[in-house]
């Protein structure tokens, strides 16, 4: 099937917030008639569940870098972040980030996700009405990956102020921004004063970059900086996506209040029927074809787990719905698949486990505020409501 030019016919343009707010209807139309479109010239969206795990399969046809712009022909970075990296060098440095994910450094972080939540729930009380995206949802990841990286905990309401904004502004982040120039400062002298100190003297993400044999410092910011960005405004997105679903449907917090033990199947489902990160991109390394579409070496691909996570042929004529009795008779494609699995994955099912948990133990009848409406994220790459405001 030829690719979509005129932008009459676009059916999905992945910078519109007005296609990527609502897709449910273009993505499906893009599923059925033209599953390979180009909403830009030399940049196509992939919407077929089968054609999606196909691209991020091949990583040799379908490169990497880049994976932050949108543009074609994306710049080669010399020493890219591990989001942007291919392999062999991809291979190298993910074997040595995986120490820090291991399941026993999960069981480590478990109990400091814990005291976090426990912090946040301690002053509220039934009857409460907060605005959860920025009391809990934002907050949890935020506290728990600064703490895992190793962050002074008085300069975290800075750094959350910092990488909100600059997430606000992908996936074409101006050089200028002012929050990106003070966050990137910041880490600079972080990591010149942890290496000041001539050894490690703290196990934690900050202290193993540094004094790793290979990295320069600013390749140990620019992995910093990712780790940072990549593990708050997905997870915020992930938990603030299940709270909505299950209190839009209070049936779905009611069977979960009697029964916990579907929290794992909540959050499988959340992030199925909810993608907190909409689309992922990569690179054409050679002229070769997708769906039948032609695509061309340097062209971009805006590889849809959304509307993967959605098609009919994989999960039946319900897709669309969200169900806690679905099961998972396909790995949704939230996370990726491959060798760019998102590494933090497990990470981002803990701390939701632990919200997820102790507010169904601590408010079991929290539901929506009388009159709240949802309005989508006005943000390209992420899914979920701008705002959620609940009665604990």
């Amino acid at each position: 099937m030829p690719p979509v030019t005129d932008p009459t016919d676009v059916l999905y343009h992945p910078l519109n917030v007005e296609h990527t707010g609502n897709p449910e209807e273009r993505l499906a139309t893009a599923r059925a008639t033209c599953p390979v479109s180009t909403p830009i010239p030399r940049v196509h969206v992939v919407a077929t569940n089968e054609l999606v795990r196909d691209v991020l399969a091949s990583p040799e046809k379908f490169a990497n870098v880049g994976n932050f712009t949108i543009t074609p022909d994306p710049p080669v970075v010399e020493k890219p972040m591990i989001t942007s990296m291919d392999p062999p060098v991809h291979t190298e440095f993910r074997h040595f980030m995986r120490r820090w994910f291991s399941p026993l450094e999960l069981r480590k972080q478990e109990g400091r996700i814990e005291q976090i939540v426990s912090r946040l729930i301690e002053p509220l009380t039934t009857g409460d009405e907060i605005e959860f995206v920025e009391r809990i949802a934002n907050t949890v990841p935020a506290w728990t990956v600064y703490a895992f990286v190793g962050l002074p905990e008085a300069d975290w309401t800075d750094i959350q102020h910092w990488t909100d904004t600059i997430h606000n502004y992908l996936p074409h982040v101006p050089d200028d921004l002012p929050e990106q120039i003070a966050f990137f400062r910041y880490l600079d002298e972080q990591v010149a004063q942890r290496a000041s100190h001539g050894a490690p003297q703290h196990d934690d993400l900050i202290d193993g970059l540094v004094f790793a044999p290979s990295l320069s410092p600013a390749e140990v910011v620019s992995h910093i900086a990712q780790v940072l960005s990549a593990g708050t405004a997905t997870t915020a997105s992930l938990i603030t996506n299940l709270f909505y679903e299950l209190l839009h449907d209070r049936s779905n917090w009611e069977r979960l209040v009697a029964d916990p033990s579907l929290v794992t199947a909540a959050i499988e489902e959340s992030l199925r029927h909810d993608a907190p990160l909409q689309y992922a991109l990569r690179t054409v390394t050679e002229h070769t074809e997708i769906g039948g579409c032609p695509v061309g070496a340097g062209d971009r691909l805006v590889v849809s787990l959304q509307s993967a996570n959605w098609d009919e042929e994989v999960w039946g004529p319900d897709a669309g719905d969200f169900d806690l009795g679905r099961g998972t008779p396909q790995q949704m494609l939230s996370f990726g698949v491959g060798i760019h699995t998102c590494l933090g994955a497990p990470l981002a099912r803990l701390e939701t486990k632990v919200v997820l948990r102790r507010f169904v133990a601590a408010f079991p009848g929290m539901r929506l505020a009388p009159g709240f409406e949802r309005h989508a994220m006005h943000d390209p790459m992420l899914r979920r409501p701008e705002t959620l405001d609940v009665v604990l």
